[in-house]
């Protein structure tokens, strides 16, 4: 063999070596970002049934009505529960007089609050990282109130966002006179204990919840007869102008601790709904937010397929005390589950409904208990101890040919 035909030669090696090299090179990087199968996390989910409708809250209300001159200052909060003959609000026929007697009620939570926190301080012994944690979530909780429009509880809030800053204070060495802002509010007082205070009693002529205010819908349907209500009923109560008050009403007692929330729905969108069963009210545009209703009567009108929907709840508080007229999401029924793409569904050789899931690089079946389906997943109930089945944070299959169960999955 001559010289040019061995450099030729040891040419085309090399040539062939480094083709083969390249192509180890491809294959290799290939199988690191080739995989044979898809697969997706097993995640819980809960799905919910709703119908967004327009609610009217009707509760059976009297009116408190003063005839005596002078200034009025509310002696219960929205919402409390009040006892017959019990005062709820308070006549001054002094401004000055009034001035004093909310300034006495004031100093006196202070007062309150101040020997709280002395007490605390001497007593207890605080952990800081704790403290924090108190001061981030009355933060938080300081700003969703906020934002949820619950102004009625903000000063309590602010209050006690204020305690846990003291009480860090004096946990971290910081130095905190009780003793002096005790002595100062006492002092107040005391000084101010000894002007006129004098004033006059309203009276609750009922037990029940008090609320501090009028909206001349307290009579726009007839209470006695809510659960028998109708859908042209509830539809004419929408469209009711409010009516004159009696003179001189400064408030209302809700006398029958169970009020009522009412609204037209179409029969179609209620399956499943009864009486007795128990839903959340969603209040979207309300301080409220939320709450819990009993289904108490579901009066169809076959004519047109819609149906009175009354439900009952029996919470109060102020802010619930301001509810009548509001836009509300239903939440007819939920459904909880191992949320599973119907793209995974498989049928195993003895008609098993199941998926593969991935466990290390072998394909297993496993079983599922559908208890809700859509067209593009299904909710299985997740099976506590029971290893057959699909369980949380399983790597279910949702691509792959071939799939047995056992399979090596390469």
């Amino acid at each position: 063999m001559g010289e040019n035909q061995k450099n030729n030669f040891q040419k085309i090696l090399i040539i062939a070596a480094s083709a083969l090299l390249i192509v180890y090179i491809i294959y290799q990087a290939y199988m690191l970002i080739y995989n044979p199968v898809k697969t997706e996390l097993a995640y819980e989910y809960t799905l919910e049934d709703s119908i967004n409708t327009d609610v009217l809250v009707v509760r059976e209300e009297s009116y408190i009505v003063n005839k005596k001159k002078g200034t009025i200052v509310p002696a219960v909060d929205d919402g409390s529960r009040v006892a017959k003959d019990q005062p709820v609000a308070y006549v001054f026929t002094e401004t000055e007089t009034a001035d004093n007697f909310q300034k006495l009620r004031d100093l006196e939570k202070q007062i309150e609050r101040y020997e709280k926190l002395a007490n605390q301080s001497n007593n207890y012994i605080f952990d800081v990282s704790d403290l924090d944690n108190y001061i981030d979530e009355e933060t938080i909780s300081f700003v969703n109130m906020i934002d949820n429009r619950e102004f009625s509880a903000l000063d309590d809030e602010v209050n006690e966002f204020r305690n846990q800053v003291v009480t860090k204070q004096i946990s971290t060495g910081g130095n905190f006179d009780f003793d002096s802002k005790l002595a100062s509010y006492k002092a107040q007082y005391e000084k101010l204990s000894k002007k006129s205070t004098k004033h006059k009693n309203i009276i609750s002529t009922s037990s029940g919840y008090y609320i501090n205010g009028t909206d001349g819908y307290e009579s726009v349907v007839d209470f006695s007869t809510v659960l028998k209500i109708n859908v042209n009923d509830i539809r004419k109560a929408f469209e009711a102008d409010a009516t004159a008050v009696p003179e001189g009403s400064i408030g209302k007692v809700v006398t029958d601790f169970t009020w009522y929330f009412l609204c037209v729905v179409d029969m179609n969108k209620i399956p499943g709904l009864s009486v007795g069963k128990k839903i959340t009210v969603n209040l979207p545009y309300s301080a409220v937010t939320s709450a819990k209703a009993t289904v108490a009567a579901i009066n169809e009108d076959r004519n047109t397929g819609e149906a009175a929907l009354i439900l009952a709840c029996n919470l109060m508080d102020p802010d619930m005390a301001l509810l009548r007229h509001e836009s509300a999401e239903l939440v007819i029924s939920s459904h909880t589950g191992i949320k599973i793409p119907t793209s995974a569904l498989r049928v195993d050789e003895d008609g098993n409904k199941g998926v593969y899931v991935l466990s290390g690089n072998i394909a297993k079946f496993k079983q599922v208990n559908i208890i809700y389906s859509t067209d593009d997943y299904v909710l299985s109930k997740a099976e506590e101890g029971s290893s057959g089945f699909v369980t949380l944070y399983d790597n279910i299959i949702t691509e792959g040919k071939e799939l047995y169960d056992g399979k090596v999955v390469k």
